[in-house]
């Protein structure tokens, strides 16, 4: 077997592969903004100590995790239009991504908050932040560390 790969139908839609990576580099990139911001969110939900808060994280975080991906996307772009709300396919498969990675990176950024000791809260209190302000300037950043 003499197999002869030939190259040049590549070559002659380069533009349009050129194309493809680009657009899936822009809804990688802004999925994973979306979904990060969707779990620092969530985070910020789930460790507040807020029963309603907590309660609404979790919902939100076991009913995406344990459904498949193929069926929230389906939902997102087939059913939202149904409730009026009118999506273009790389609207929909961004709001999908970022929908699913929030919820995933909301339990990987809450394991990380809560491997901040407590000392370190308790030393932004002290010092006068606010606990917003000890959640971002001090928690977060090595939460995210891990996160990698």
């Amino acid at each position: 077997m003499n197999y002869a790969f030939d190259f040049s139908v590549v070559w002659e839609n380069i533009d349009v592969l050129l194309a493809g990576v680009w657009l899936t580099l822009k809804i990688s990139l802004l999925a994973i903004a979306f979904g990060l911001a969707i779990g620092i969110v969530g985070s910020l939900c789930r460790t507040s100590g807020n029963k309603i808060f907590n309660a609404i994280a979790l919902a939100y975080v076991e009913i995406i995790r344990n459904t498949p991906y193929l069926i929230q996307l389906f939902l997102i772009f087939f059913g939202l239009p149904n409730l009026g709300i009118k999506l273009s396919a790389e609207q929909a498969a961004i709001l999908s991504l970022a929908v699913n990675f929030g919820a995933y990176s909301t339990e990987i950024i809450r394991a990380g908050v809560e491997s901040i000791a407590k000392g370190q809260w308790e030393a932004g209190l002290a010092i006068g932040f606010k606990k917003l302000s000890v959640f971002r300037y001090i928690v977060i950043p090595p939460a995210l560390a891990n996160f990698s």
